[in-house]
């Protein structure tokens, strides 16, 4: 099956150690691709299967210039579109509380360099069950001028 014949590259041959070792500038990111690489080669039962449809997802990314992406930062990095949403702005989650805070400044200005036109920057009023604060990289991607309105929750 293909998601033995995946866990068989990672496992039997340290694959997952040659990338981490390969990519020091985030090891995760590749290593959390192979973890849901394995987990979709899980739903087919050939390798043909399988293969179509990474043809598909491969072939489909990047030539449908209408509609919408939905991808991690790390994703969208060298990429731009006329309307970008960065949801999750919030303290504890962006910037992480465990981060590097220029680590994740840097993290947060990719993020909001990918928009053309339009940049919504959006947090939630409550997260993980606690009140949540906006997150402090908002301001400072603000012209001093501007102020940010919370939109209505009743709208």
């Amino acid at each position: 099956e293909p998601a033995d014949m995946v866990h068989a590259i990672r496992h039997g041959h340290d694959f997952d150690g040659y990338v981490s070792d390969t990519l020091a500038e985030d090891p995760g990111a590749p290593i959390d691709s192979l973890d849901q690489l394995q987990m979709a080669a899980g739903d087919y039962t050939s390798l043909a299967e399988f293969l179509t449809f990474t043809d598909v997802i491969k072939n489909g990314s990047g030539k449908n210039k209408a509609g919408v992406s939905l991808m991690t930062i790390h994703k969208a990095k060298g990429l731009e579109f006329p309307v970008v949403f960065v949801i999750g702005m919030m303290e504890g989650v962006l910037p992480n509380a465990k981060g590097d805070i220029e680590e994740e400044r840097r993290i947060a200005f990719v993020a909001m360099s990918r928009a053309m036109r339009l940049l919504y920057l959006t947090y939630s009023r409550s997260y993980m069950g606690r009140t949540a604060k906006p997150s402090s990289f908002i301001k400072e991607a603000l012209p001093a001028e501007a102020t940010p309105e919370p939109a209505d929750p009743t709208e």
